[in-house]
């Protein structure tokens, strides 16, 4: 049975580089939360490869880490992207993010959090985003197996479009950013998360951002893993000329250090 798992994982692998795709804006963070059950330091690094479709077809190979420090009582996180684009044969870096977060009183029902972030997407012409916030995660169920959790926050947000050779676009606004995730194990060897976020104005709530995200990891061994993930973004008024709908299909591999 796990002879079959991995051969499927790599026959899927070989399948999903071949696939056409588009990347979501927003930084899902409780796609990359660490499992802190137990205290001490943790740690990722993800390799993904995917064809993408902005205005051309572009190749890309992105880079994710996460370290994480568990106490007894609290939970740090440093999380980080960067993406290598090949474009008409020439390499740039298009995209990438880092973000800070902690969450006190980690193993209980109500959780505390504070968070700092600062992205970056040329495809999608934003050339500086910078926020910080603080909320509340409430986690509603916890088994063995699996966790369901809800989060709500306030961040203040500043962004900065330019696409092409138009002139810059820069905002200032409070916004509100929430979640709702589920994640767990569908076997010895198998983990599955779903993730919902939506942020908007308080004066536009209903004219905000959200983004679905699935992630299948399957491990191949101790240490490594393969992972494929979906992410669809729709953003209700885009700042500049961009799609409303972006989605992106990718497989990579996970190294846990």
């Amino acid at each position: 049975m796990n002879l079959m798992l991995r051969t499927l994982c790599l026959l899927s692998v070989l399948i999903l580089i071949l696939s056409p795709t588009l990347t979501a804006q927003l930084l899902n963070v409780e796609s990359v939360r660490a499992n802190g059950d137990s205290t001490g330091w943790y740690g990722e690094l993800e390799f993904d490869l995917s064809l993408n479709h902005y205005n051309e077809n572009v190749f890309e190979f992105t880079n994710e880490s996460n370290l994480s420090y568990f106490s007894d009582q609290h939970a740090y996180m440093l999380l980080n992207e960067i993406k290598f684009v090949n474009l008409d044969g020439n390499s740039v870096i298009s995209s990438g993010y880092v973000h800070v977060r902690s969450t006190l009183r980690r193993s209980r029902t109500w959780s505390p959090e504070l968070f700092l972030q600062y992205q970056y997407n040329n495809n999608l012409g934003l050339n500086n985003r910078a926020l910080g916030g603080a909320g509340i995660k409430y986690r509603f169920y916890r088994s063995d197996k699996w966790q369901a959790s809800i989060s709500t926050a306030l961040m203040a947000e500043y962004e900065e479009w330019q696409l092409n050779e138009e002139a810059s676009i820069e905002n200032e606004f409070l916004k509100s950013t929430s979640n709702i995730s589920l994640r767990g194990r569908l076997s010895e060897t198998a983990r599955f998360k779903l993730v919902g976020y939506y942020q908007a104005r308080p004066d536009r709530y209903l004219k905000g951002r959200s983004i679905l995200e699935s992630e299948l990891e399957m491990d191949l061994s101790k240490r490594v893993a393969v992972s494929i993930s979906f992410v669809a973004s729709y953003d209700a008024e885009p700042i500049i000329d961009i799609p409303n709908l972006t989605y992106e299909l990718s497989n990579g591999f996970v190294i846990r250090l």
